[in-house]
């Protein structure tokens, strides 16, 4: 990977490592803020989804709210997000991630802590026996901050970086808000005493990861992306210890495991080849006769992951390059629906569709056209061949293109031959197949 990314210029830049909050040192819990800050700025790119519709809000905190008072009852903790209920299984939601996990150690035992883009499915309709939302945990870790005080050294090197940064986060608080949630974490957990945490996502959940650990209790996350050589958020320059690390890894294939980065912050046998449920669901199971006949009037069909990331400078080349080709069609997939996208559809070959996900979109296409999506690799499982736009460099920032079955286009350049047909070098799969014998067969030690 030639490009470094933000992250890893400041951590060899500075001494990260000397910056302590309390007992704990402080960049681990403060670099996912930091990153999304300076991402923020330079892309205009908002992670909050959450609703902030008040009454929705009301109603998620007292989802499963029973739960709370027989939280002793359970021995395994998973932390989900609704929309990942993207299986339908005995006609209700299934968790993709979880739910398989939840059955081979007992759903009895298992308590899911959902977290909800705007609600959570309706408890008749979720696979999952027992979930609960996330809001009352959030309320929890606000409380606590009240009455938390901090300790930090070496505060200047985070004032130099901030300056350097030109960050506006008010960085005190923030320690404070993280050092709350592990001691809010830390109570609930001597109190639930669970055997096991998974989770999806660990750099925004670090302080859960920390709070099990100073319990003693195992984390297994769930790999929900690409994560290649250069992960801002899985390969790091200082090694902080185990405490801040989940204790596996369990991945869609075996790229990560068979070629383990330098710096990773899983070792060799901390990583578990499962495979991905969903894909795997989408490539065997899945058809859809309206997606046949539209895409089978085109010679090509091109799937746009959209990010919410440079959207209009995307969206304006996908309509060059439709009114250049009429018989290619070209599909807008938006991740979150958040714009009129009417003017970018005025062509008959650029089409938006809503009512589809973009793996059951990708199953129809030919190609995959995105920024920088982890469509990139979970289009292959479709043999789908990946072209990415290269807006700001972001495609060769994150990816090593060279090594997927992908082409890079660089910005304004037009769709040609050489980038569909470029040569598929012999590449192992990025996922596996045969999900749930390979959950079976995994032994959890505990």
């Amino acid at each position: 990977m030639k490009n470094k990314n933000e992250l890893h210029i400041i951590e060899k830049k500075y001494d990260v490592h000397r910056l302590k909050v309390n007992e704990f040192y402080a960049w681990p819990i403060l670099r996912q803020g930091i990153y999304f800050e300076i991402f923020n700025k330079k892309v205009s790119f908002n992670i909050k989804h959450r609703t902030r519709n008040k009454l929705q809000l009301l109603k998620n905190f007292f989802y499963g709210f029973h739960h709370f008072f027989k939280l002793k009852n359970y021995d395994f903790l998973f932390f989900n997000n609704a929309d990942k209920r993207t299986i339908k299984k005995e006609n209700k939601f299934y968790d993709g991630f979880f739910d398989a996990w939840a059955d081979k150690v007992g759903q009895d035992k298992s308590l899911f802590i959902e977290w909800a883009i705007n609600k959570h499915f309706p408890r008749k309709h979720t696979y999952s026996k027992n979930v609960i939302s996330d809001l009352g945990f959030k309320l929890g870790c606000f409380v606590c901050s009240l009455f938390t005080t901090i300790k930090v050294e070496e505060f200047d090197i985070y004032k130099q970086i901030s300056k350097e940064m030109n960050l506006k986060t008010d960085s005190k608080r923030l320690m404070i808000k993280r050092y709350a949630e592990i001691r809010f974490y830390r109570f609930i957990f001597r109190k639930i005493k669970p055997k096991l945490i998974f989770l999806i996502s660990s750099f925004t959940k670090e302080t859960i990861v920390i709070a099990a650990h100073l319990e003693n209790i195992k984390v297994f996350e769930m790999q929900h992306g690409y994560i290649g050589d250069n992960h801002q958020f899985y390969k790091i320059q200082y090694d902080f210890g185990q405490l801040y690390y989940p204790d596996y890894l369990v991945s869609f294939g075996t790229r990560e495991k068979n070629f383990t980065p330098k710096n990773f912050i899983f070792k060799n046998d901390q990583i578990i080849p499962v495979g991905s449920l969903y894909l795997e669901n989408i490539k065997d199971s899945y058809s859809n006769e309206t997606l046949e006949n539209l895409t089978s009037k085109y010679n090509k069909v091109f799937c746009v992951s959209l990010q919410n990331i440079e959207e209009e400078k995307l969206l304006n080349w996908v309509c060059k390059q439709a009114e250049r080709n009429g018989e290619w069609l070209f599909i807008l997939k938006p991740r979150h629906v958040k714009r009129d996208y009417s003017k970018y559809t005025r062509l008959d070959n650029c089409v938006l569709i809503l009512n589809n996900n973009i793996y059951e979109i990708l199953k129809y296409s030919h190609y995959n056209i995105t920024i920088y999506s982890t469509t990139a690799v979970e289009a292959s499982i479709f043999n789908v061949k990946t072209l990415f736009y290269n807006l700001d460099n972001l495609s060769n920032k994150y990816f090593d293109v060279d090594s997927l079955n992908a082409a890079l286009i660089e910005e304004g350049q037009a769709i040609h031959d050489e980038h569909l047909n470029t040569n598929e070098a012999e590449l192992e799969p990025y996922f596996i197949s045969g999900y749930y014998k390979n959950v079976e067969k995994t032994k959890l030690a505990y």
